[in-house]
């Protein structure tokens, strides 16, 4: 069931009160997103809205930039930041956010050396990450740029920062930052540079970058000197023992994970399917990063020519959104045209059937 707030051109919904409400066709993710119905852009959000008022707005208003967004020359893109799975992707985009409420606690006019350091951080993480670094810029032009619209509208000005605050002293306890990470840097570079500059985002587009911004409106230099000397002696400036001890003992528990993830999908029977034109909805505050072979969804719901498959734990494998692999290592049931397996079930369209072609592979294959 849907309440919607304008009509849809197929006469699905139905006026009810002040709003339209109707059952969505079946061929529709749910999922919060932005998504083209109909011919028209609809920003979706899934009910129960959330309890939090801080949540609840945020949600709601960062979909309804998602629906505006390629209006404002602003290109949706949302690629997966694979290295901040890592240790040390994590240590350092952690040290890179508390440097930069060190600064948002200071007068504007106190704030560049704490900018220049969070600058420092994050250069080291390209440093050490050269081949997927880029993906965070991207993402923060994309998913960073909603989140801080959705901090930024409809919140009482003076309860902005201690938001802020907050969500960078709970970020530790994050499962996932490869693709939610932006979800943290965006608000907080967003809200320095409101500070500064209230007009920045007039000047922005897909391809702006907070490092550069930052350093235009806060007249400070990028940071070039990422030794492992002046690195460490930062560290401790903000709270660097303590996040290095704590993502220690969390990388024993990735690497354990890791391992249990590339022997399902490696080692055992999977299912493995090629994406034609597809359509996804997921929870990016829970992929796991598995390097060369991908990116687990532990949850997630995709649909394409060959039909939509819905999964739960321990979830599936993607890799470079072209190919999905699906376990199936507790064997496989099938009636007509639903296909279940290890934490998935399957409905194929017709003309489409399932094909053993080798002990530990399966496959689809349309029949035409």
């Amino acid at each position: 069931m849907a309440y919607a707030n304008v009509a849809d051109s197929a006469g699905i919904l139905k006026p009810d009160g002040g709003i339209f409400k109707g059952i969505l066709p079946k061929e529709l993710i749910i999922a919060n997103t932005s998504l083209i119905w109909e011919g028209k852009m609809w920003s979706v959000v899934m009910w129960p809205l959330p309890a939090n008022h801080n949540e609840r707005l945020n949600l709601m208003v960062h979909e309804s930039f998602h629906r505006i967004q390629n209006k404002l020359a602003l290109n949706q893109r949302s690629p997966t930041s694979d290295h901040l799975g890592s240790m040390y992707g994590r240590i350092y985009f952690l040290l890179e956010m508390e440097a930069l409420t060190a600064a948002l606690g200071k007068p504007i006019d106190q704030r560049g050396e704490d900018l220049t350091n969070a600058l420092l951080f994050r250069e080291k993480r390209h440093e050490l990450f050269p081949s997927t670094f880029a993906n965070e810029r991207t993402l923060e032009m994309n998913e960073g740029l909603a989140e801080y619209t959705g901090v930024i509208i409809g919140r009482q000005k003076d309860s902005i920062r201690q938001y802020l605050f907050h969500i960078v002293d709970t970020l530790g306890n994050r499962k996932s930052f490869i693709r939610a990470s932006a979800y943290v840097s965006g608000p907080m570079y967003g809200y320095l540079l409101y500070e500064k500059s209230p007009g920045w985002t007039l000047k922005v587009d897909s391809n702006s970058d907070f490092p550069v911004l930052i350093s235009q409106y806060y007249q400070i230099s990028l940071p070039k000197d990422t030794t492992g000397k002046s690195i460490a002696t930062l560290e401790k400036q903000y709270n660097g023992d303590a996040i290095i001890a704590s993502e220690t003992i969390k990388e024993k528990k990735r690497l354990e994970m890791a391992d249990k993830y590339i022997d399902l999908f490696t080692q055992k029977p999977v299912l493995t399917i090629t994406l034609i034109k597809m359509n996804i909805g997921f929870n990016p505050s829970i992929l796991f990063d598995l390097g060369e072979y991908g990116t687990v969804y532990p949850i997630a719901e995709v649909r394409d020519k060959w039909g939509q498959v819905k999964v739960s734990a321990p979830g599936m494998l993607m890799k470079n959104w072209q190919v999905i692999t699906l376990p199936v290592s507790e064997g496989i049931k099938q009636t007509g045209q639903l296909i279940e397996g290890y934490g998935w079930k399957l409905q194929l369209n017709e003309n489409w059937q399932l094909t053993k072609t080798d002990a530990l592979h399966y496959q689809l294959v349309n029949k035409n």
